[in-house]
């Protein structure tokens, strides 16, 4: 690789680190179920993995970062670009109400290299949850002609930063330590505006407004192992077994709450109610285990089982607030159809899979459940085909129309764009 591409690859990567703060910001449309806990979870699964059923905690083919292991980016003997994009469609509807957005942001950007045959260095930045609501109603204000709107509204959410360090340690065996550095922001607000009524005494428009904004900035730990048994002779058909654990970490948060009082636009009152209030929020261990069978450059048969103990979350108040222990199943397969073939759909790799589980929301005494199918797709790029372009697309629905649930209907895409490179090969002289 010349010192040009070399320098344009580092400096595309410290472009988006940079504007990553802004990109970051995005969100994927508005969802109500997003007003609890920690909101909505972006997972850890790129574009290949979100094409099987967000499964592979067990293998990896060495083309592609595997996020859902530490243990598995050893495999990548090349140093590797990982860029991602997400854009979602969803439909919600609650009773006779249905509304419909749309929303899209940089899944991730990961780079690893290898610094030996047995030590992998890789670093990511990506989202972690996002919140962004906006829930209104309005009523009459007793003994007046006036109504008085009512508006709870949030947005905002928390962010990863990462490092991780994968060694094989065996010929089989390989282990992973991911050191992530969680940050981010979340402002919530409620307004009561009451409206201007012609014709009476009230002819201006009064708006009062609690709004809470809390930081939140703390490391936590990851750690994986992915082991491969041969089945066959010359690892014609392998058994793939990994594990990952996220351990529990409390962030570190402060919160500033001020309340506001404006009349036409216009501020009349404004107060710090409370100022860098210091608190936590805690995130609760996750565990994910996982097998597959795989037939090298030619098919591969996957199942996950996730679980995260969401039961155990406090907020900055110290409230679980009702949430609990989330359970998923992922399956996924992806096939190869000829890697040694000159024909370029022969070089696709196909994807298909389908997750299954609960959320961490509970409505109604209700546990709010998420399911979803999902195609992908591997497209070779480039001069000798040594670079990728995936795609994923995920279709799937959580909660219902039922007792007093909100259903969600969503559609989403996964773009990743996998760049390959040799470094720090040394050059031999005749």
């Amino acid at each position: 690789m010349s010192h040009y591409s070399k320098v344009l690859l580092l400096t595309l990567t410290i472009t988006l680190g940079w504007s990553c703060d802004g990109l970051l910001a995005q969100r994927l449309g508005n969802s109500p179920y997003s007003s609890l806990g920690m909101g909505e979870f972006y997972g850890e699964a790129y574009s290949d993995n979100s094409g099987m059923g967000q499964s592979g905690v067990s293998t990896a083919s060495g083309f592609q970062i595997n996020n859902l292991n530490p243990a598995l980016w050893v495999r990548n003997r090349f140093t590797t670009l990982d860029i991602g994009l997400i854009g979602q469609y969803k439909n919600i509807t609650s009773g006779q109400q249905s509304q419909r957005n749309a929303g899209g942001n940089l899944g991730y950007v990961s780079l690893s290299f290898p610094v030996s045959s047995r030590w992998v260095i890789g670093a990511n930045l990506k989202p972690y949850s996002f919140i962004d609501y906006e829930n209104q109603s309005s009523r009459p204000v007793i003994g007046t002609a006036a109504n008085a709107r009512y508006i709870t509204s949030g947005k905002g959410g928390i962010n990863k930063a990462s490092i991780t360090n994968s060694v094989q340690v065996h010929k089989y065996l390989s282990l992973g330590l991911e050191t992530s550095y969680f940050f981010g922001n979340v402002r919530r607000a409620s307004e009561v505006t009451v409206e201007n009524v012609p014709g009476t005494t009230i002819v201006s428009e009064e708006m009062v407004s609690l709004n809470q904004r809390t930081t939140y900035s703390d490391i936590a730990f990851r750690a994986g192992a992915a082991g491969r048994i041969p089945l066959r002779k010359d690892n014609k058909l392998n058994l793939n077994l990994g594990g990952a654990y996220s351990f529990s970490t409390r962030l570190n948060a402060a919160s500033t709450t001020s309340f506001d009082l404006t009349q036409s636009s216009f501020p009349i009152t404004t107060d710090t109610l409370e100022n860098n209030l210091n608190g936590g929020l805690t995130i609760p261990e996750q565990f994910q285990v996982g097998a597959s069978l795989e037939w090298p450059f030619k098919l591969i048969l996957s199942a996950d089982y996730s679980r995260q103990n969401w039961s155990g979350y406090r907020n900055f108040s110290n409230s679980s607030e009702g949430l609990t222990d989330v359970n998923r199943i992922h399956l996924g397969a992806e096939y190869l159809p000829k890697f040694t073939s000159l024909k370029y759909f022969d070089l696709v790799r196909y994807r298909v899979g389908f997750s299954y589980g609960n959320t961490p929301y509970v409505v109604g005494g209700t546990n709010v459940n998420d399911a979803n199918i999902s195609l992908g797709f591997t497209f070779p790029m480039g001069r000798g085909y040594q670079n990728f372009l995936s795609v994923a697309l995920i279709a799937g629905q959580r909660g219902s129309s039922g007792s007093g649930q909100i259903k969600e209907q969503y559609g989403r895409v996964v773009l990743g764009i996998t760049l390959l490179e040799r470094w720090f090969i040394k050059q031999k002289l005749d």
